[in-house]
């Protein structure tokens, strides 16, 4: 199978090293407008497979030119840069998994349909491998009452400023903190509210056995696939203890506005400032991360309130060299992408990555997963009646 990866960054090189290693992919095509980007990661590779490509992503017609022989595509870009790549796909009429969720992605299905085409929106992690596990847990019950979404990328070993360090861009997850449009779906009815809110003491194994959580805008596919179907669902961020509070003062001092305010006779965007003086300083460089993943479903099966979970405790690759956050969320989009490719997902239009891995395919990608030490454990337990919120609490 021919392969195409657009964008050659953080999770694009990861994704394209784990397909050249595969047996069934002939060739990837990497496609980047940055040749040092380009050139790293053929180094990094080291396989003839690879076939680079210097291209700028925003150039819609040079990319369909460029993917037109592919068998499928992977779409590594960040917010705000993949749109236009996920038309170029339709206008080629290529099978393609985008990394990131946009709404807007939704309203592309009749494009699809007429293109002949499959388009998979957010399929990395959160989102992707989160919605998944949400679906898998939603189809084990007869009806479904809660799901809860835990997951968060984090340094293993916690550091000021933030005790954070940044996986992916500084500025996603300034505008994902400052989103004050949050979707959570209560009373089975989608309500909005505000990041950072809700916030919850969680534990997972030790040393991550006292973290914090609170809301983001994560749920994804979810609201469009569960909608009607579920009464209490939500997406939280899970960080270390006291994260939220000094996000929050930034927050509260405007910093984190994207409203220009006058210094010295010139207009400065806050955030724009504070991503580059916070930006180098959260850079996650030699340090090693973690992923904390858990969705919990409950419900009801035969009579019975049942209890179904997830837990992925992911860290970075030592003798790879690759982050948890690049293993997670490359690997997933490059598995889905290789099905589309193969047809084992065949089905065209917008397809939710809960939809897509149910089955076989949900198996093999589980499968697939374990084989690169990504492992995910999944416990069903009764649930105790009467309580509002089942979800293990410290």
């Amino acid at each position: 199978m021919k392969i195409a990866v657009i964008g050659a960054g953080l999770m694009g090189s990861a994704a394209t090293k784990y397909l050249v290693a595969r047996k069934e992919v002939k060739t990837v095509q990497l496609v980047d407008k940055d040749k040092n980007r380009l050139e790293q990661t053929a180094k990094s590779a080291r396989s003839s497979k690879l076939v680079p490509r210097l291209l700028d992503a925003s150039d819609r017609a040079s990319i369909s030119v460029a993917v037109e022989n592919c068998d499928a595509a992977l779409i590594a870009l960040p917010h705000g840069a993949s749109l236009s790549t996920d038309l170029a796909m339709i206008d080629a009429g290529v099978n393609a998994v985008d990394l990131v969720f946009e709404d807007v992605q939704m309203k592309l299905h009749s494009k699809c349909l007429n293109a002949g085409m499959t388009l998979i929106p957010g399929c990395g992690v959160a989102p992707g491998l989160v919605q998944v596990l949400a679906g898998e847990g939603a189809r084990q019950l007869t009806s479904v009452e809660e799901i809860h979404m835990l997951v968060g990328g984090l340094p293993q070993v916690p550091k000021p400023p933030l005790s954070y360090r940044v996986v992916f861009s500084f500025e996603q997850v300034l505008e994902m903190y400052a989103n004050e449009v949050v979707r959570v779906i209560r009373d089975g009815k989608v309500k909005k509210t505000k990041a950072l809110t809700e916030r919850e003491r969680v534990s997972f194994q030790k040393p991550y056995d006292d973290m914090e959580a609170f809301l983001t805008d994560g749920v994804a596919t979810l609201l469009y696939t569960m909608k009607g179907r579920v009464k209490v669902m939500d997406e939280k961020t899970v960080r270390y203890p006291g994260h939220a509070e000094q996000i929050k003062t930034l927050i509260e001092t405007g910093l984190v506005s994207t409203k220009p305010v006058k210094v010295n006779g010139k207009k400065v965007i806050p955030r724009k400032l504070l991503s580059a003086i916070l930006g180098p300083k959260l850079v996650l460089g030699k340090e090693k991360d973690v992923t904390l993943l858990r969705v919990t479903v409950c419900g009801t099966k035969e009579g019975s309130d049942v209890r179904c979970e997830y837990e992925m405790i992911d860290r970075y690759d030592e003798i790879e060299n690759v982050t948890s956050m690049a293993r997670t969320t490359a690997f997933t989009g490059a598995i889905a992408t290789m099905m589309l490719a193969d047809h084992r997902i065949e089905e065209k239009g917008i397809l939710a990555p809960e939809s897509c891995f149910a089955g076989s395919n949900f198996k093999a990608l589980f499968q697939r997963l374990a084989e690169e030490n990504v492992k995910i454990s999944r416990t069903v337990t009764s649930r105790t009646p009467n309580i509002a919120n089942p979800r293990r609490r410290t």
